[in-house]
């Protein structure tokens, strides 16, 4: 029996999955592990986790090395040709010293092209992704032809995110303890979540932080939580704002002007958030820039699917 192994890298989690080669939609041979986007956490460990996922897998469901044909891996921080290269180069060394096949195919996709993939029913040869998780982006395809907006990393990008909720949580807090903002419930919700008592010390927690962006994505959990708050759905709205501006820049990219075209959204900031999917909804279909969609498969399955059609 044949295998091929997709990977869901993000930053915050890993899933390798386990199938098939004739049936790559679904699979009970799943892991999970910590986040393997190379920009968070660089290039060796981001292969290494992937490695030692991979080699678990094989070691719990029984499936020997080389009768796994190829790796499909859909990484965030792995959109471009370059960190691809690198990516690729490592994992190549680290499958030699797993006894697998010489002739394994390795492929590295960003993480949103392969969700998009996974996310299309079969009838479907065109769409849009959406992604709102630690980081965002979105992509889209029509025809085999890919289309991207943002990927820009946390420093120049990532709107509509996790981080990006949770940083403007955190500069509404500063603003308020400067009084250059009316009071809110904001300083209270994070406070609390983070344990700690006053604004002050939210710059040694977060300057010293091992991973900054994670732990500031994290926030958005705790302020999700609260989305009945007025001061709390405006920053969520601004962030739905952004992330309808990626769909509207695909559009232009596309040159579509009707409104059928599926949208599906992915993430733990559209899974968890009510208010955000139902706001996001309303503006894409009141614009007529598409219509929501519900996902098809994973994001693995879709990361397995483009490696196939490479030709394994």
């Amino acid at each position: 029996m044949d295998y091929i192994v997709g990977v869901d890298g993000g930053g915050s989690k890993t899933e390798v999955a386990f199938y098939r080669s004739d049936s790559l939609h679904e699979t009970d041979n799943v892991l999970f592990g910590p986040g393997s986007n190379p920009r968070a956490s660089g290039y060796d460990t981001s292969a290494e986790r992937i490695a030692a996922l991979i080699d678990e897998g094989m070691k719990k469901f029984h499936i020997p090395p080389d009768s796994v044909i190829a790796v499909g891996a859909g990484i965030a921080g792995a959109g471009r040709f370059q960190e691809q290269e690198e990516l690729t180069a490592r994992l190549q060394s680290l499958f030699f010293k797993l006894n697998m096949s010489e002739n394994l195919k390795i492929d590295v996709f960003s993480d949103s092209k392969a969700a998009l993939q996974g996310a299309l029913h079969p009838d479907m040869p065109s769409g849009m992704l959406i992604i709102s998780g630690t980081g965002s982006n979105a992509v889209a395809v029509e025809e085999g032809t890919f289309f991207k907006s943002g990927g820009w990393g946390h420093l120049f990008g990532d709107e509509g995110s996790g981080f990006d909720i949770g940083r403007q949580a955190l500069r509404r807090i500063t603003k308020e303890r400067d009084g250059r903002a009316a009071p809110s419930s904001l300083p209270g919700i994070i406070l609390r979540e983070l344990g700690l008592m006053h604004a002050e010390q939210l710059i040694g927690h977060f300057y010293q932080a091992e991973d900054q962006k994670k732990e500031i994505a994290a926030l958005a959990r705790p302020l999700i939580e609260h989305e009945h708050l007025p001061e709390v759905r405006d920053i969520l709205e601004q962030a739905v704002q952004e992330l309808v501006l990626h769909i509207e820049s695909l559009h232009h990219k596309m040159r579509r002007e009707d409104g059928e075209l599926p949208v599906f959204t992915a993430g733990a900031i559209f899974n968890n958030s009510s208010f955000m999917q139902e706001t996001f909804r309303d503006y894409i279909e009141t614009r007529g820039l598409g219509v929501i969609r519900q996902i098809y498969s994973s994001p693995s399955s879709g990361a397995a699917k483009l490696t196939e059609r490479r030709g394994c």
